[in-house]
């Protein structure tokens, strides 16, 4: 039967999660969001200072990957989510910009060694005044430049 295997697609496309990437130094000011994040998936950006992540389920152990180096290609911190709804990844002094993000579930065995599935690229642009803008199909060297 595969219909646990199609309510747990359905569990995982509803409860999806949205990873910003912030210009401000504790996961605030203007940022670039790729919203519904499913696990595995890259979502990238030119260059951020922080990574935050919400709407995570507080029943789901996940751990948030940034990346530097270019989309998720160089590990730079991992974070554990565990009965909350908010990760802020902050990188120490000196460090270079955030170039990728990803999550995965705690329960799978070494996921943080495969692959990513599929990259995303931002689909909204909020500036600091809270304004929103969706930004979903913009060529790559358009987004660099915002």
């Amino acid at each position: 039967m595969l219909y646990p295997q199609i309510l747990l697609g359905l569990a995982a496309t509803a409860s999806a999660i949205d990873a910003y990437f912030h210009l401000g130094g504790d996961c605030d000011g203007p940022a670039t969001l790729c919203k519904d994040l499913n696990p595995g998936v890259c979502c990238t950006s030119s260059g951020s200072n922080t990574v935050g992540y919400r709407g995570i389920p507080t029943d789901w152990r996940l751990s948030m990957t940034a990346y530097f180096g270019g989309g998720c290609s160089i590990v730079a911190y991992t974070n554990p989510a565990v009965n909350t709804n908010y990760v802020c990844i902050r990188p120490f002094s000196g460090d270079p910009p955030f170039t990728g993000t990803r999550y995965f579930f705690d329960s799978k065995k070494r996921a943080e060694d495969e692959p990513c599935t599929s990259t995303q690229k931002p689909d909204e642009l909020i500036l600091a005044d809270g304004t929103r803008y969706n930004i979903a199909g913009l060529e790559d060297n358009v987004l660099n430049q915002l």
